[in-house]
């Protein structure tokens, strides 16, 4: 059986240091400094040789195993997707590799917790599952205990633990601000029926405390409609159809409609278009998050408050690569507008 080479081996065949082949197999920064020409010769080499960097001594070297886990509910792709580009982009910097954990059930997170190479993790991003008031949290705080950084992202479900996020609260305030500020005083908003739960929809009622306290500064009118408490996430679009039809039969009609997601949004224009009612010289639409691609080549331009997804995804790998698991680490992003072409100017329409 062929003897597999080792870095001593490429080392030796290069002339050059094992310091030096680490170094050149390594995108981190080093004290070692190597030229283009050796750097070149020590690739070479390797190709010749069929070496492949070994992670595992690596590991046993350095005492971490260069692995991030990220646990994460596999029912919005454009979210995760997104995320893990800032994720992967430190990953790549620092010479870690991505373990995922998807899952759909909250039984599946705790399975995927549970896991034996969980335990030997570098750090934990997460976006925590809660089911009827369940969460897996004795799993989290078990692994946290054993010196595993963690971050939570978008649900702050343990206030005492470090987390990523958005601030909700500011972003439904500066919606309304937007919106008084192009003439609309009559505007409705479209959020998801877990709003009243601040266990299990904390965010959205943020949201709407931050509208409905814009709308009472500036003296004007909100009408809110929510779509139906068993509509399955692949169907939101639809609900939000379905609750859009409300806006039609009101004797005095907002001018403007916000709602939590890009997912409500599209839903809503599908029934304005339907319907006959132009977007934006008839009803503007401005929605509150980007859950999902873009629809501009079927819908309009829509306006927005992003979520600075691969922002989070860079902020929580570099947390988890610091070891700061005993850091209080709280950080909400206020997104500026992504204007589009959903919102129209009524200033002096008399409206």
């Amino acid at each position: 059986m062929e003897k597999r080479m080792t870095i001593k081996d490429i080392a030796r065949l290069a002339g050059v240091s094992v310091g030096a082949v680490s170094t050149a197999f390594s995108k981190k920064s080093s004290n070692v400094h190597l030229s283009e020409k050796t750097r070149e010769k020590i690739f070479r080499i390797a190709q010749e040789n069929h070496y492949i960097p070994n992670i595992t001594a690596r590991s046993m070297q350095s005492q971490k195993s260069y692995l991030l886990g990220f646990f994460y509910r596999s029912n919005n792709p454009f979210l995760q997707t997104n995320l893990l580009k800032g994720i992967k982009k430190v990953c790549y910097e620092h010479d870690y590799d991505i373990i995922v954990y998807p899952c759909d059930t909250l039984e599946e997170e705790a399975h995927n917790l549970q896991t034996p190479h969980v335990n030997q993790l570098d750090g934990i991003i997460t976006t925590p599952m809660i089911e009827d008031g369940r969460t897996n949290e004795v799993l989290y705080r078990s692994l946290l205990e054993r010196g595993i950084p963690l971050v939570q992202l978008f649900a702050e479900l343990w206030q005492d633990l470090p987390f990523i996020g958005r601030d909700y609260k500011q972003i439904g305030n500066n919606a309304v601000n937007l919106l008084y500020e192009n003439g609309h005083r009559h505007v409705a908003m479209m959020v998801f029926p877990n709003y009243t739960d601040r266990r299990v929809g904390l965010n959205n009622a943020l949201m709407v405390e931050g509208v409905q306290s814009a709308v009472d500064s500036l003296g004007m009118e909100l009408e809110l409609l929510t779509i139906s408490n068993d509509a399955p996430r692949e169907e939101y679009i639809r609900a939000a159809d379905r609750e859009a039809e409300k806006l039609l039969h009101m004797s005095r009609r907002p001018t403007a409609l916000i709602t939590a997601s890009g997912l409500l949004a599209y839903g809503a224009y599908s029934c304005l278009s339907r319907n006959g009612i132009k977007v934006p010289s008839e009803m503007s639409l401005l929605a509150c998050g980007d859950d999902i691609e873009q629809f501009s080549q079927l819908a309009p331009n829509l306006s927005y408050f992003p979520v600075e997804l691969e922002e989070m995804g860079v902020m929580s790998a570099r947390f988890c690569l610091e070891k700061r698991s005993g850091s209080p680490l709280k950080h909400y992003f206020t997104s500026s507008v992504c204007k589009g072409n959903t919102v129209a100017n009524r200033a002096g329409s008399g409206r």
